[in-house]
């Protein structure tokens, strides 16, 4: 037990070493400035302008001009939060369909499935669907809660798409 303590000592403390060690050989000279990234994975500086060109969402479902409104918000946000791999000077279009939106009830229990699609130019899509369940009684929580989830799977996907077709993942 206490030559396993020691060696663990021995481990932590090499590790330390080993990183001011290596902190010292990339440190900067002086007058000189640090780039945030490497120059083999630099991306250029700033957000590109992200625009949604279609958003298709099912009318037949009550309430949906109000879990669109939603939807919108969540995307522009979702947008704002993944790294596309471009700078301010580039512009994406993307597209996003709700495909499907089912609302069951089961006695207390709410149902919702959902599948979304989003698309980028040159026929790039992502596709996230799930089932989710909650209280009947907050039928809007639940559905914006979906909406949410889906939109984030898909955002997240195509930003990843983006990504590798400019050759960053």
């Amino acid at each position: 037990m206490a030559q396993g303590m020691r060696l663990c000592r021995h481990a932590i403390g090499f590790g330390l070493a080993l990183g001011c060690v290596t902190a010292g050989a990339h440190a900067t000279p002086p007058g000189a400035t640090e780039s945030r990234r490497s120059t083999t994975t630099k991306t250029p500086e700033g957000r590109p302008e992200v625009h949604l060109d279609r958003l298709d969402f099912p009318a037949e479902v009550a309430g949906s001009h109000a879990f669109r409104a939603h939807l919108e918000r969540v995307l522009r946000k979702e947008v704002r939060r993944v790294e596309w791999g471009a700078g301010r000077d580039n512009r994406i279009e993307y597209r996003f369909s709700v495909t499907k939106l089912e609302l069951t009830v089961n006695g207390d229990v709410l149902e919702v499935s959902c599948t979304a699609v989003g698309a980028l130019p040159g026929g790039r899509t992502a596709k996230s669907q799930l089932s989710f369940g909650g209280a009947a009684n907050e039928r809007q929580r639940v559905v914006k809660q979906v909406l949410e989830i889906v939109a984030r799977g898909v955002i997240t996907r195509l930003a990843q798409l983006e990504r590798r077709r400019r050759g960053l993942d």
